[in-house]
C-alpha cells in the first residue's frame, strides 16, 4: 500500500519529469559574440572552447548541488552517446567546485562529458548563467544559438531534432 509520503514523492517525480519534457530551447537574442571559455579541466590540462570548433557544441553550467543539474545529467551523456559520431560534443563546465568533488561525482554518475572548472565563477557571468542548469547550445561556427534556463530531458525528441537542424549541412551559398 503506498504511504502518503511515497505518493507525494511520486506526484512530485512525475511533475519535474513533464517539466523537463516541457523545457524548451529559446532562439538566442544575446550578445552576437560567443564569449570565450579558457579554463582547467578537472586533470588541471587548460582547454578552449575553440578546440571544438567545427562541432555543434551544447555548453551546460551547472554544480554538483544543484538538484536539477544532477537530474538532467544522465540526459546529456546520452545525447553526446547518440550524436558525437555526428560531430556534436557536450562542455559541462562546473561552478565553482573542487576537482574531487566533480571527480567523485562524475563517477557515481558514470559520466565522460568534458568538464572544465570556472572556479571563480567568471565565466558563468560573462555567458550571463545565473540560473543552474544553464544550456547554449553553440553551431559549427561556434555561435550561439539556442538558448535554456533550467533542466531540460536531452534526449526528448524535439531537443534532438533542434539539435540535428544543427548538425545537418548547410547548403552553399
Amino acid at each position: 500500500m503506498l504511504t502518503r509520503r511515497k505518493l507525494l514523492v511520486a506526484a512530485t517525480l512525475a511533475a519535474l519529469a513533464s517539466r523537463l519534457d516541457a523545457a524548451e530551447l529559446k532562439h538566442w537574442k544575446g550578445k552576437s559574440a560567443t564569449p570565450p571559455i579558457e579554463l582547467l579541466t578537472i586533470e588541471g590540462v587548460p582547454f578552449s572552447l575553440t578546440q571544438l570548433r567545427g562541432k555543434v557544441v551544447l555548453v551546460n553550467f551547472w554544480a554538483t548541488w544543484c538538484e536539477p543539474c544532477v537530474t538532467e545529467m544522465p540526459s546529456l551523456q546520452r545525447l553526446r552517446d547518440e550524436l558525437a559520431a555526428s560531430g556534436f560534443d557536450v562542455l559541462a563546465v562546473n561552478y565553482q567546485e573542487g576537482p574531487a568533488r566533480i571527480n567523485g561525482f562524475t563517477q557515481k554518475m558514470k559520466l565522460n562529458l568534458p568538464v572544465v572548472r570556472d572556479t571563480d565563477g567568471s565565466v558563468a557571468r560573462n555567458w550571463g548563467a545565473r540560473i543552474f542548469p544553464a544550456s547554449f547550445l553553440l553551431d559549427r561556427n561556434g555561435n550561439i544559438r539556442y538558448a535554456i534556463s533550467g533542466a531540460a530531458d536531452w534526449t526528448s525528441p524535439k531537443m534532438v531534432s533542434t539539435i540535428r537542424s544543427l548538425l545537418a549541412p548547410q547548403p552553399s551559398r
